[in-house]
C-alpha cells in the first residue's frame, strides 16, 4: 500500500492562536489532512470550525511556562501523543522605536519569541518520543527592516532563528524544526494597517506577485513543512510572501 507523504493519519497536532485567523486555517488543513488537531488558544470563548472527531480544544497562555506544559500534558493525556507543533501565537504593537514603551516592546517579545521557546521546550519530551516535526510562524519582518514595529520584526527574526538553532539540537532526535514567514495577511492583526490606503499602496508595491498572501497559502507551507514530504528539510524558513524577500 502507498502511504500519502502529504497526509497525518494517526498523528496529533497541537495549533497556538488557532482560534482565528492563519491559526484556524493551520488546524482545519491539517485536520483535512488526517490529523487529530488540539486546538489552543488564549481565548476562552470562540467557535471552532472543527468538531466531531477527536479534535479538542484547550486553553494555553504563552507568556506561561506552567500554562504550555500544562498544554503538552493535557494533550498527551488525551490524545496519547505528540507528533506535530505549530507555533503561530502571536501579536503586534506598532509604533516609532523612540516612543514605544518599554511594556508594548516587552509584551511582543515575550508572546512571540518566549512563547515559542516555552511551547517548544514543554512539547520537547513528547516530540522526541514520536520523532516529531514543529512549525513556527515568522514572518518578512523578521528578514527586512519595517518601520514602525521594533518589538514585532525582532521577534520574529528570532522566531525564525530559533528554528536553525533547535534543528541542531534536537537533529539527534530526529526533530524537525522549520519556520514559515508570511509578509502581510488579511486578518485582525493586519486590519488596521489594511485601513489606510497610502500604508496599503505602499505595501502592495514591495510585493512582486502583487498581493496580499492568504491564511491558506499559509497553512499550505506549514502543513509541507510539517509533512514527510519534507522529511529531508529542517532548520528551513519558507516565506510566503509574493516574492517580498527576494529584493
Amino acid at each position: 500500500m502507498t502511504i500519502d507523504p502529504n497526509r497525518f493519519d494517526g498523528r496529533v497536532a497541537v495549533v497556538t492562536g488557532a482560534a482565528r485567523g492563519i491559526g484556524a486555517h493551520i488546524a482545519a488543513t491539517l485536520a483535512q489532512r488526517g490529523a487529530t488537531v488540539a486546538q489552543a488558544d488564549v481565548l476562552d470563548d470562540w467557535d471552532s470550525g472543527l468538531t466531531g472527531g477527536t479534535h479538542t480544544r484547550h486553553h494555553v497562555d504563552v507568556r506561561s511556562a506552567r500554562s504550555c506544559a500544562d498544554l503538552a500534558a493535557e494533550v498527551v493525556d488525551r490524545h496519547g501523543r505528540l507528533d506535530l507543533l505549530v507555533n503561530n501565537a502571536g501579536v503586534v504593537r506598532r509604533g516609532p522605536a523612540a516612543t514605544m514603551s518599554e511594556e508594548d516592546f516587552t509584551a511582543v517579545v515575550d508572546v512571540n519569541l518566549t512563547g515559542t521557546f516555552r511551547m517548544c521546550q514543554a512539547a520537547f519530551p513528547a516530540l522526541r518520543d514520536t520523532r516529531g516535526a514543529v512549525v513556527n510562524i515568522g514572518s518578512t519582518n523578521g528578514h527586512i527592516a519595517v518601520l514602525n514595529t521594533l518589538g514585532y520584526c525582532v521577534s520574529k527574526a528570532g522566531v525564525m532563528h530559533m528554528a536553525r538553532v533547535l534543528a541542531l539540537e534536537w537533529a539527534p532526535d530526529q526533530i524537525r524544526i522549520n519556520a514559515v514567514g508570511p509578509t502581510i495577511v488579511p486578518t485582525d492583526m493586519t486590519s488596521d494597517v489594511r485601513g489606510d490606503p497610502a500604508y496599503l499602496t505602499d505595501k502592495m508595491a514591495t510585493i512582486p506577485l502583487g498581493r496580499m498572501a492568504e491564511p491558506q497559502d499559509v497553512a499550505n507551507a506549514v502543513a509541507y513543512l510539517l509533512s514527510d514530504a519534507a522529511s529531508m528539510i529542517t532548520g528551513q524558513t519558507i516565506f510566503v510572501d509574493g516574492g517580498v524577500t527576494i529584493h
